[in-house]
């Protein structure tokens, strides 16, 4: 029977993938931040690949140390940033510029379309995945 092991080395974090709670590969692990004070590990660096940023995340929103994947607890709002927006019909609304968020839940998101603003509440949201999917009958708020 082995033992399992309770210390973690840098090769076992860098190069590894990054998933979000839905399961998406978010990117790659390509640094590590520790505290020099604490000698803590703080936080990871996820590069998501070629034109996008790299994304921080804490300590506190990595759920689990994987064999090849480090698990987070957290979707990273950035990741909406940019999508569109879709009635349930498929009709572009427009695309997503913002997102607002409690307790690392969606509340709503901004959505613009030329020079309009207006927000969703995430209640009216069906489905995000490649683009954001809203309810029938959604509303649509002031900015």
């Amino acid at each position: 029977m082995g033992v399992k092991r309770k210390v973690i080395t840098s090769d076992d974090i860098l190069g590894k993938d990054a998933v979000d709670p839905d399961g998406q590969i978010l990117g790659v692990i390509t640094k590590l931040h520790i505290d020099k004070d604490s000698k803590q590990l703080v936080g990871i660096t996820i590069d998501q690949g070629f034109m996008k940023p790299n994304l921080f995340f804490g300590l506190k929103y990595i759920k689990n140390f994987g064999v090849d994947t480090v698990f987070l607890s957290k979707i990273p709002t950035e990741k909406y940033i940019g999508l569109d927006v879709l009635d349930e019909k498929g009709k572009f609304i427009g695309s997503v510029k913002k997102v607002t968020t409690k307790r690392n839940k969606v509340t709503s998101i901004e959505v613009h379309r030329g020079m309009r603003k207006f927000s969703i509440a995430s209640s009216d949201i069906q489905e995000i995945s490649e683009g954001v999917i809203l309810k029938p009958n959604y509303k649509i708020g002031e900015v």
